[in-house]
């Protein structure tokens, strides 16, 4: 799987399901009924986080954590090559008869460089893994999924009982139900 993930995408895929709610008690209801029912879920667009959804969805944790060592193991690794550089190859002073190849004064600007490049690392590969980069044109089902609604989206498959998933969403406290195909929205 490359970095930037083209599962999230919304373009070229099957037709869609989607339920719009009002509720967060009924959207986890509901996900984990469609769960229960061997529906996979797409995703589910909220405005917030809500928690435990991750684990009804199925969702793995996020690798972040690890860029960050890494971000922050390169950080370290261009701190130390700089201040080795300057202090010993380059310029090399004797100051207060400090020794030349490592002295306690160097781990300020170790930390900082490994928290900084941790930092900047972590933002770019999160905009960049979520599609959210400059010229990334928004995938956006329903403009008020980012204010005060929460859809859940289910993609078909062949075989697939549809009306038995859409009587299922509305049971569970869906508001609006709609389908989702080549872009058009239609509403059920």
């Amino acid at each position: 799987m490359a970095i930037l993930d083209k599962n999230l995408s919304l373009r070229n895929r099957n037709k869609m399901l989607v339920g719009v709610y009002e509720d967060e008690d009924n959207l986890m209801q509901a996900t984990q009924s469609l769960v229960d029912a061997g529906v996979h879920v797409h995703d589910v667009y909220t405005p917030y986080p809500v928690h435990g959804l991750d684990r009804i969805m199925g969702i793995r944790r996020s690798r972040l954590a690890r860029v960050a060592f890494f971000c922050g193991l390169t950080g370290l690794s261009l701190a130390i090559t700089m201040i080795w550089y300057m202090y010993v190859h380059d310029w090399p002073m004797n100051i207060g008869n400090k020794p030349e190849r490592f002295t306690p004064s160097w781990i300020p600007v170790m930390f900082e460089a490994t928290v900084l490049c941790t930092a900047f690392g972590m933002g770019f590969f999160f905009f960049w893994r979520n599609r959210m980069l400059h010229g990334v044109k928004n995938e956006i089902l329903d403009l008020r999924q980012t204010d005060d609604r929460m859809i859940i989206a289910v993609e078909t498959k062949e075989g697939m009982d549809e009306k038995s998933t859409l009587d299922l969403m509305k049971k569970n406290g869906a508001v609006e139900l709609r389908e989702f195909h080549n872009g058009v929205q239609t509403t059920l």
